[in-house]
């Protein structure tokens, strides 16, 4: 299958999850994110603010901010194709895109250089190559930040990846029942 088909049917299926099964996976994976981020005193986080059909990351970056970490969320310049990461401050300071993606209202305060970034994506292999939304706006960005790396996904997520030269994996994967070594993993397949 190519890229195209995979991305639709993982948006199917992700749509198509229960409501209460969402929910719980999401709690977990918030917890286990959480963890991860005091485990590797992380003070910076670049992490998305989440589409509907997507995991849901409102809880995780209120749970931040009230923890005094400094939260970034990505801004797209679609003409360019370049992404940044902008100081998110309070969901009430926030708006929409040209392409209907919540932002910041403010977009001066850039950080592209966060301890972590939380990755998203559609569909991953368990060495951390991804199938996005097909804008390449993460795989631009990830080629020139040298931080960790990591993506949250239901176990439903896994699955086949058809990887091309210009894709950059992540380090870690964090699904409800597992975390994941995508690095150590593609160093052992190597």
């Amino acid at each position: 299958m190519n890229k195209k088909s995979l991305r639709k049917e993982m948006i199917s299926t992700l749509s198509s999850l229960e409501t209460s099964y969402k929910k719980k996976n999401e709690e977990v994976l918030k917890s286990k994110l959480l963890d991860y981020i005091e485990a590797h005193d992380i003070e910076s986080i670049g992490i998305v603010l989440a589409m509907p059909h997507e995991m849901d990351t409102d809880g995780i970056i209120s749970h931040l901010v009230r923890q005094g970490k400094l939260i970034y969320t990505p801004v797209c310049d679609y003409s360019n194709k370049q992404m940044n990461f902008c100081r998110f401050t309070s969901f009430d300071k926030v708006t929409k895109d040209e392409k209907g993606l919540r932002v910041p209202e403010d977009t001066e305060a850039i950080n592209n250089s966060p301890d972590l970034i939380v990755v998203p994506g559609l569909i991953y292999s368990e060495e951390g190559y991804r199938i996005g939304y097909g804008g390449g706006f993460y795989d631009r960005f990830l080629s020139h930040y040298d931080g960790l790396k990591a993506s949250l996904l239901f176990e439903e997520q896994i699955g086949e990846v058809v990887v091309e030269h210009h894709d950059i994996p992540v380090d870690v994967l964090i699904t409800p029942d597992r975390v994941i070594d995508a690095e150590a993993k593609r160093e052992k397949n190597a």
